[in-house]
């Protein structure tokens, strides 16, 4: 039956060549077991296992025998830098106006551009001014006839006074005579008020810049009524120089005001606060102009634990506008010794950030890395890495922990000294994204609000914030192109060493 079976399955050409060869009078069964015992005999099965053996690829081929990849290291070194501190301010105007109408009146002429620039006494807004023409006359009018009963009370006096000396009237007469004229002379003084507050009203007809700045959009178009309860019309803003508040925890500013101290106590002769502010615009470059602190608050908020301070910035092409915030940097004065490596260099994991390192063997080795505040391309590593060892900057991709590589050196990239901190705004970092400082601790003001005017931010804790969560929208996506790539050198965490210094 097993026979029948194998026969039905064999193909219908073989079929017919049995069947040709006289298998056929001997049954399906026989000329089934014959063509199985042809094709499955020892000697067929020994070539086929030849043929088979001959076509695959020796275990010594010479890509077992290739070189090991080539990677680019770099020697880690020390760097003298100096940190920097980051606080979120808010700019302010040096000078701003809001103008009120101090009259009533139909606002008969709008004299400026909207948005545009405007000098000191220009004309900006004007009233009819016929009311107030009217009562400046008036008043006018009044004084010239309080100065002709002064003059009749006068003349009258001296006349009762002449008269008293011959005795022909009572010194009654006399006396009412001198309190008649100073009723009078009360009455010019009065008159002369009201021509002072009739031209006050006439002048407050044409509202003039106090200032020279830029004005925003008039609130009332030309036709209005508008008056004292009309509200702000519009506002002027001195923009050169502009301003910027912000608030420092008291940490902070005990650490910026300690190097001062210092200087004052060896007797240089010092300003407090001689440090050089900087602003980093939403773009992530630093604003040309630096700038200088003009106050400092003379007590500690108490709510927010934080010390208001304010520095002044020139703003000559007016691209600092108010209520835009921006991020202060200020330079500490002391250089460090820090441990400096790239950015690129740096690989994260859900354990964190960590190198890929050549030992003396050039064997492959992986360590867990503290990192700390970026300069340019390159940033502090705190732990897990000392001078003189060498991690890999190119070919991560062909390598894993373990194996042996052929290390070519490469340059440190970047000036760790232009532009501190300037890659925050990277793929998709907000420019005003929280920098930790060279010992990995983000500003408390950093993780605060600023509010209204006044920036009186809520400053945060000043607990220590790794700079490894800042560079892992960068990493991650290096890490994860080399994993869909077949790499296992950013995905095998299981062989990362921990050697924190």
């Amino acid at each position: 039956m097993m026979m029948q079976t194998a026969y039905n399955r064999l193909p219908s050409s073989f079929r017919g060549i049995y069947n040709r060869r006289g298998c056929q009078s001997r049954g399906p069964q026989t000329a089934a077991v014959r063509w199985l015992g042809f094709w499955f005999s020892p000697a067929i099965l020994g070539g086929l296992m030849a043929v088979m053996l001959a076509g695959c690829p020796s275990s010594e081929s010479p890509q077992s025998a290739a070189e090991p990849p080539a990677v680019g290291v770099i020697e880690v070194g020390e760097q003298k830098v100096n940190p920097f501190f980051e606080f979120v301010g808010k700019l302010r105007a040096a000078e701003t106006v809001a103008l009120r109408a101090r009259v009533t009146g139909f606002l008969q002429e709008r004299g400026f551009d909207e948005g545009g620039v405007v000098e000191q006494g220009q004309v900006l807004f004007k009233i009819e001014p016929e009311q107030y023409q009217a009562t400046l006359a008036q008043a006018q009018a009044e004084l010239a006839a309080a100065d002709a009963s002064l003059n009749r009370a006068q003349v009258d006096l001296k006349r009762y006074r002449e008269l008293a000396k011959a005795k022909n009237i009572s010194q009654q007469k006399v006396d009412e005579a001198q309190a008649e004229v100073l009723v009078q002379e009360a009455m010019v003084q009065t008159a002369k008020a009201n021509i002072e507050k009739a031209q006050l009203n006439m002048n407050y007809t044409q509202m003039t810049a106090p200032i020279a700045g830029r004005i925003d959009l008039a609130a009332l178009d030309v036709g209005n009524l508008i008056g004292p309860d009309s509200g702000v019309l519009a506002t002027i803003n001195l923009m050169d120089p502009i301003k910027v508040a912000f608030s420092i925890s008291e940490t902070w500013y005990y650490e910026l005001a300690r190097s001062d101290l210092e200087a004052r106590r060896q007797g240089e002769n010092i300003e407090e606060w001689t440090h050089v502010p900087l602003i980093r615009l939403p773009d992530g470059s630093i604003y040309e102009h630096p700038g200088q602190f003009d106050f400092v608050d003379n007590k500690i908020d108490e709510k927010t634990g934080t010390v208001l301070i304010r520095a002044e910035f020139p703003n000559p092409d007016r691209i600092l506008l108010p209520g835009q915030f921006v991020t202060v940097v200020i330079e500490r004065k002391e250089a460090i010794d820090a441990v400096m490596i790239p950015q690129a260099a740096v690989l994260t994991d859900q354990g964190g950030s960590y190198l890929l390192l050549v030992d003396d063997e050039d064997k492959v080795a992986s360590r867990r890395i503290v990192t700390g505040q970026r300069f340019g391309a390159n940033l502090v590593v705190r732990q897990g890495l000392k001078s003189g060892e060498r991690i890999i900057l190119y070919g991560v991709q062909k390598v894993r922990p373990g194996i042996k590589v052929k290390p070519e050196l490469s340059e440190l990239p970047g000036d760790p000294m232009k532009n501190p901190g300037a890659d925050q705004a990277v793929e998709g970092k907000a420019a005003n994204t929280p920098a930790p400082d060279a010992f990995g601790t983000t500003v408390a003001a950093q993780q605060g609000t600023a509010q209204s005017d006044d920036v009186s931010a809520t400053a945060g804790d000043s607990a220590g914030i790794d700079g490894d969560a800042m560079a892992d929208t960068e990493i991650s996506a290096k890490t994860d192109k080399g994993a869909d790539n077949g790499n296992t050198s950013t995905a095998d965490t299981d062989a990362v060493e921990v050697q924190s210094k």
